[in-house]
Order: structure tokens, then C-alpha cells, then sequence
């Protein structure tokens, strides 16, 4: 009687912990996580202090109005340290080994996601404790947690996209790089750091429409206890989970 050998897969659930343990692992010894908590905090004073007087000369508490849009940097920082990690696992082969074991396709990318959140969560915590010694208060508990979880649902968006631009060029020294430019300029060219109308006329509509911006308001009303403009900055936070999401499937079938 001939027997035909079987695999049986490992459980999921112990797939997606130690993989995702073995990533926060490297970013606790590299310094990554140490570094999410304090950037937010370097780049708060990096605006707060030249800006503060001239903006509340019009009577605004600035450390409100500049939060948000450090906590989106905080995302997109976590956006280029996850494009890193990706092109680390491609270019070491890991991605390659895991597509020849008993691995679930999902399961590597969903634990690089689980550590990447965990990861914008420590720069969320570094925004806040900048910004609650600066004055930076939230209205109510319920609309501070509708705030942690949109600014995390605009990183899952942000994240995916790095995931894939990192498994693309499968190089570490260029992953994160990529993203330099376009983070900044949609940083720079948003309501994160002035309201649209500091900006000239003709680009004041880009401005006010773009995802920074979009996000960077409906993190600032929900600060005062207000759901203004959540809804569109959920719709592009789910836009851009949607879109890198079908690019990263694609990917991932090419690639088996």
C-alpha cells in the first residue's frame, strides 16, 4: 500500500506571530522603534518654535493646529521604514525561502503589516506626548480614539504602498528613499502646517483636496470633539488600502 506524504501546515496564527515577532525584534535592536518615538517630537519643534508666534497672533493655539499633520508624518516615516524592510526581505532572499515553505502568500505581508502598525502606534504615542506639553488637548475620549484609529487606518494606506514600492526595487538602500519626495512635497503642500489660504490661489485646491490635507483636518476637528470632514479623509484612507492592496496582489502573483 503506498502512502502519499503529507505537509501539514503550520497554524496560521503561529505563522503571522513569528514572523511579525521576528520584524519588531530587528526594529527594537536597530533603534527603528526608538527612532519612530522620537521623531514626531524633533519635527514638532522643528515647526512649533519658528512658526508659533506669527500663527497665534490671529488668536490660534498652534500646538492644536500642527499635531495632526506630525502624526501623519509619523505615518509616512513609517511608510519609508516599512519600504526598507521589504526590499531587506527580498534582496536576503527571505521572501523567496518563505514562497518555497508552508506559508500561507498572505501571511509575510500581513506580519510586516502587524509590526509596521505597531510601529505607528509608537510615533502616534511621541506625537501626543510632544504635543500634550505644548497644550495639545483632545475634547473627549471618544473622538481621541476615532483619531488613533484614523491616523493608523492613513498608515495602513501609506504602509501597503511602501510595502510594495520596497518588494519592487528589492533594495534596501533605495526602498525607503523613493518615498522621500513625494511624502515631503505632500507634506510641505498641505493645511498641516497653514490654512489653504497661506498658499497662492491657483494651487489652494490642490492643497485643500490632497490626502495630508484632507486627514490633517479631520484630525484637527476631531481634536475639538467635531466629526468634520471624516468621512472624506476615511474615503482616502480606504481609497489607498484599496489600491495598494490590488497592487500588491498583483505583485504577489507574479512573483509565485
Amino acid at each position: 500500500m503506498s502512502e502519499q506524504a503529507t505537509i501539514a501546515l503550520p497554524p496560521t496564527g503561529l505563522q503571522w506571530r513569528a514572523l511579525s515577532g521576528r520584524t519588531v525584534r530587528a526594529a527594537i535592536r536597530e533603534g527603528d522603534l526608538a527612532f519612530g518615538f522620537l521623531a514626531p517630537m524633533i519635527f514638532f519643534m522643528c515647526f512649533y518654535v519658528p512658526l508659533r508666534h506669527s500663527m497665534e497672533r490671529s488668536g490660534m493655539n498652534y500646538a492644536q493646529y500642527l499635531l495632526p499633520v506630525i502624526v501623519l508624518q509619523g505615518m509616512f516615516f513609517t511608510a519609508m521604514s516599512a519600504a526598507d524592510r521589504a526590499a531587506l526581505d527580498t534582496s536576503s532572499g527571505m521572501g523567496t525561502r518563505l514562497r518555497s515553505m508552508p506559508v500561507r502568500p498572505w501571511v509575510p505581508m500581513a506580519a510586516r503589516m502587524s509590526a509596521n502598525a505597531s510601529r505607528a502606534l509608537v510615533a502616534i504615542a511621541g506625537a501626543l506626548v510632544i504635543g500634550s506639553i505644548f497644550g495639545f488637548r483632545f475634547h473627549d475620549v471618544g473622538t481621541a480614539v476615532v483619531f488613533v484609529v484614523l491616523a493608523l487606518l492613513f498608515a495602513v494606506g501609506v504602509v501597503i504602498g511602501a510595502d510594495v514600492v520596497g518588494t519592487a526595487t528589492g533594495n534596501p538602500e533605495i526602498g525607503g528613499q523613493i518615498l522621500l519626495l513625494p511624502q515631503l512635497l505632500l507634506i510641505m503642500a498641505s493645511t498641516g502646517f497653514v490654512p489653504a489660504e497661506g498658499f497662492p490661489g491657483w494651487i489652494q485646491p490642490i492643497v485643500r483636496w490632497q490626502p495630508v490635507s484632507v486627514c490633517s483636518d479631520a484630525l484637527r476637528a476631531l481634536s475639538a470633539g467635531r466629526y468634520d470632514s471624516v468621512g472624506s479623509a476615511l474615503a482616502w484612507a480606504v481609497a489607498l488600502i484599496v489600491v495598494f492592496t490590488a497592487v500588491s496582489a498583483r505583485i504577489g502573483r507574479r512573483a509565485r
